[in-house]
């Protein structure tokens, strides 16, 4: 949604894989006046205990007026190395354990509002550099959604040197799924994400 108007749709699944490891695919298409875009997010990785280990991101885009990218990343924990590439550009820079992609850090703040313990800082690998990401629990909110009002916590994330703030909401009596996410950038509502079937 954008400035109340419905613009496009997503979808996330979570998947175990023969393996033992796990997949995490997200899709989405966005059509608003002249721009359009549309992206395939997948995250595979391996679960240790406690600790999540990425294996490897693939984000696939395509947005009108730029060119088509492709971002890849490969998370080498044997070596403690990644190797990605984006646009050209490639890189090798070493790994540390705790650090996540793009979509395994929502699968970390999950697994701690679940089982009710604060949610630690969390440093994102991200095109050859590390972003470190704050999340705060807001309280509790209960938001309208196509299957009724739902009970939610919400979480929030703030990019300080980005000027860029997201919220999520979870729901408390549907295994703290993602129902709702709220993207904010310099003040103004950017997009939001509402769920209409889980």
């Amino acid at each position: 949604m954008h400035d109340g108007d419905d613009v496009g749709t997503a979808s996330r699944q979570l998947t175990q894989l023969s393996n033992g490891q796990w997949q995490i695919a997200m899709e989405s298409d966005i059509s608003y006046y002249f721009l359009s875009d549309k992206r395939q997010e997948t995250s595979r990785f391996a679960v240790d205990g406690e600790q999540i280990l990425p294996i490897m991101y693939q984000r696939l885009s395509e947005t009108s007026f730029r060119s088509d990218s492709t971002l890849l990343q490969n998370f080498d924990w044997d070596n403690m190395i990644e190797q990605g590439s984006y646009k050209g550009d490639q890189w090798n820079q070493p790994l540390k354990i705790g650090y996540l992609d793009q979509l395994t850090q929502i699968t970390l703040v999950r697994e701690h509002l679940l089982t009710q313990r604060p949610i630690p800082a969390i440093d994102i690998s991200y095109r050859g550099s590390i972003r470190h990401h704050e999340f705060k629990v807001l309280g509790q909110e209960t938001i309208k959604t196509r299957k009724g009002n739902i009970k939610t916590a919400k979480v929030q994330l703030n990019e300080k040197e980005r000027d860029r703030q997201t919220n999520f909401w979870f729901a408390l009596e549907h295994n703290m799924l993602p129902v709702q996410v709220q993207r904010i950038k310099e003040g103004e509502e950017q997009a939001k994400l509402i769920a209409t079937d889980w």
